[in-house]
């Protein structure tokens, strides 16, 4: 494997448009057209006029590299879908035939482990959808279309160290330029006669947005949004240094001629070639900066002839600005490779670019800051004489002052402290009171359910069991009372009797359904004997995942969903109540099976129906995760869906009350937690941590 990994730049095939089975491996590409996609779109034609399309290569690896772990990285100016080997891998941005629905993404070369094939041969295959407006901007920053790079962990980690000190430099140099921003804003806000400080406050904020900008360029993955950072980068380089040429003006006394408008012209002509130039690359933007230097080095140097004092560190810090620009672009031009060698693990880039850009800031900000002082100074010494006689008179009544301000304080500082003290008491004694007011509420309303329930269910019961009693005398009248009636009265007879036991029958079902509900209330208010006992999570998960699966096989007959099990062999036993487990393992795979039926409903056979049960140890819990790929949850009822009573199910299929006694048997009974994650029409996972009262860092977790 390469230092620098290797692009693989060489032997793609082109195709447009959209057929889905060309990702297969087994694709004969050879009519295709070939094509190096690390070129600019200026140089893709074919791209262009295709909107959207495929790229496939296929390339052989030696033995040596199939044992190694092999990364590939993506770096495109498109929305893409990467398949390896026949298998999607990644999808990076939303593609569409209709370009209008097309929104590229940056994955700033995100590492994908790549699974290989045991044949020596690999096909690596992108199905793109190009984005038509990047043909407006130039190649300097839309560079190339779409490079792929494999490279080992070793050089992944060394390009993630070399954008790590990237980033670092840039966010160096927008703190400099934001502290030094803030810190001329101060002296124009002190004196607004100098209006130097005004505009250096305007260069520095600019440079500070430029090297933000740049400094958080490659975490933006919206293509449209990070071409757009990246110009505004630019374009607050080059007009703050402008604006640090007006500053000068305005600190040398120097009226405002021809060279500083022409510079406004230049900079706006070097913006328009550096973003809509075809060829221009960055030379507008290093030619404009070398002219802005040049001219910041004749205002200090015309300031020196006139003997203005300390000009001098103005002209060096220029001075210095403008030889490494010039040794940078040289660099560059001739040998740029070598800008990319490291000094002290420090690119040369860097090293040439963070004291160009940082020395004329520091020199300007020195000699504003010498002046500054050399007025505070005599100020000082001002203020120092009227101080010294104004302390000869009023010496023995500030003595009097200090000490009177003294013992205030300390009144007001003992009154703070008793008064805190005496509100700390009192906020704790009405907590204490609400608490046990509203402890009170609950044990009151919780019996005074229990027993409504109890009175409910023996009406309950008796309508129930007459109900089907009336339904059975009704059978016996018309298959046996009724045959003896004459024969035209006998079928209006017949249809009266079977509404009549229609209605017993729909009497029956709202019964059972008020039943349910009774039994769901008397189990939320009945005190549970808490009775805990070693029990094996793994095979009582196991357990109610088969009942439940089974309890909804035989109420769907055509209804087959795939069980994963994960469990964890050194779960070992924990103390637990098993029955109040079980009724909260059943809720969970209740209403998993129930919301992966409702998705294959609506998806059909595309759909594979998945609830997946693992069991994890970690120190002082366990946790069992119960998920399914079904409907999801909507983010709108998330936080309700622990409320008694509250279901989203049809009438007749749920009372509300699985997950809110599941959730005090879990938080209440065992101390433990119910969280849940969820996706819409994508999966939901429900997660119950349990304390196993285990000591975690030398102290108990909980101790059950």
């Amino acid at each position: 494997m390469p230092a620098a990994g290797i692009v693989l730049d060489q032997g793609w095939q082109f195709h447009a448009g959209d057929n889905p089975t060309w990702a297969e491996v087994t694709i004969d590409e050879r009519g295709w057209q070939s094509i190096n996609p690390t070129l600019s779109l200026r140089h893709l034609p074919q791209i262009e006029q295709a909107g959207t399309g495929w790229l496939r290569l296929r390339f052989r690896l030696s033995p040596e590299l199939r044992r190694q772990a092999l990364l590939l990285r993506i770096f495109q100016y498109t929305a893409s879908e990467i398949y390896f080997n026949g298998h999607l891998i990644r999808r990076y941005g939303t593609l569409s035939p209709d370009p209008q629905q097309v929104h590229p993404y940056w994955p700033d070369g995100e590492p994908i482990e790549l699974l290989l094939r045991d044949q020596e041969e690999q096909v690596l295959a992108v199905r793109f959808a190009h984005w038509p407006h990047f043909a407006l901007f130039s190649d300097f920053f839309v560079p190339g279309f779409l490079q792929a790079r494999l490279e080992g962990v070793e050089q992944v980690v060394k390009s993630n160290q070399q954008e790590s000190v990237y980033k670092t430099a840039d966010m160096l140099l927008m703190g400099s330029f934001l502290l030094l921003s803030m810190l001329h804003l101060g002296f124009y806000i002190y004196n607004s006669a100098q209006r130097a400080n005004f505009f250096f406050t305007l260069y520095t904020l600019a440079g500070a947005i430029s090297f933000f900008c740049t400094g958080f360029l490659d975490e933006i993955q919206r293509l449209e949004l990070r071409l757009g950072v990246d110009i505004l980068s630019y374009i607050c380089l080059q007009t703050g240094s402008v604006l640090a040429v007006r500053a000068l003006y305005s600190l040398f006394r120097v009226r405002l001629g021809w060279i500083y408008w022409s510079l406004w012209a230049a900079n706006f002509l070097s913006l328009v070639l550096l973003i809509f130039g075809s060829q221009a690359s960055w030379y507008p933007t290093v030619g404009f900066m070398l002219l802005v230097t040049a001219e910041q080095l004749r205002l200090t140097l015309g300031a020196l002839r006139q003997t203005r004092q300390a000009a001098g560190i103005i002209a060096a810090g220029f001075a210095i600005s403008l030889v490494l620009l010039l040794v940078f672009g040289f660099i560059a031009r001739y040998y740029g490779p070598l800008l990319m060698v490291e000094v002290l693990s420090i690119p040369l880039h860097t090293i040439l670019t963070f004291p160009a850009f940082l020395s004329p800031v520091l020199a300007i900000s020195l000699y504003l800051a010498r002046q500054f002082a050399l007025a505070s100074r005599l100020l000082e010494i001002k203020l120092n004489q009227v101080r010294m006689l104004s302390r000869q008179m009023l010496a023995h009544q500030q003595e009097k002052q200090v000490m009177l301000a003294q013992q205030n304080e300390t009144l007001e500082r003992q009154v703070q402290l008793r008064t805190a003290a005496l509100q700390r008491t009192l906020n704790n004694l009405q907590a204490t009171q609400d608490q046990l007011i509203q402890s009170e509420k609950m044990a009151s309303l919780g019996e005074l359910t229990a027993g409504i329930a109890h009175e409910i269910q023996n009406p309950l019961n008796f309508v129930n069991n007459f109900a089907d009693v009336a339904v059975e005398l009704l059978a016996e009248l018309n298959t046996e009372t009724l045959a003896a009636l004459p024969e035209p009265a006998q079928e209006p007879a017949h249809e009266l009797v079977n509404e009549l036991t229609q209605v017993l029958q729909k009497i029956h079902q709202h019964g059972e359904r008020a039943d349910s509900i009774v039994k769901g209330m008397l189990e939320h208010s009945r005190l549970s004997s808490g009775e805990r006992q070693p029990t094996d999570l793994n095979a009582l998960a196991d357990e109610f995942l088969r009942l439940s699966y089974h309890g909804l096989r035989a109420k769907y007959k055509d209804f087959n969903a795939q069980l994963t099990t994960d469990f964890d062999t050194k779960l070992g036993l924990v103390e637990v109540a098993p029955q109040d487990i079980g009724r909260v393992l059943l809720n969970l795979f209740n209403n998993a099976f129930y919301a992966i039926q409702q998705r294959q409903a609506q998806a059909g056979d595309n759909y594979k129906p998945e609830v997946t049960v693992r069991t994890r140890r970690s120190a002082g819990f366990v946790q069992i995760t119960v998920r399914d790929n079904g409907t999801g949850i909507p983010a709108a009822i998330l936080d309700k869906i622990y409320q008694p009573f509250f279901t989203t199910k049809p009438t007749g299929e749920g009372t509300g009350l699985g997950l809110s006694l599941s959730y005090d048997i879990v938080t209440k009974q065992h101390k433990g937690t119910l969280t849940v994650e969820t996706r819409e029409d994508h999966f939901t996972a429900f997660t119950v941590s349990l304390p196993t009262g285990e000591p975690v860092n030398g102290q108990m977790a909980y101790q059950i």
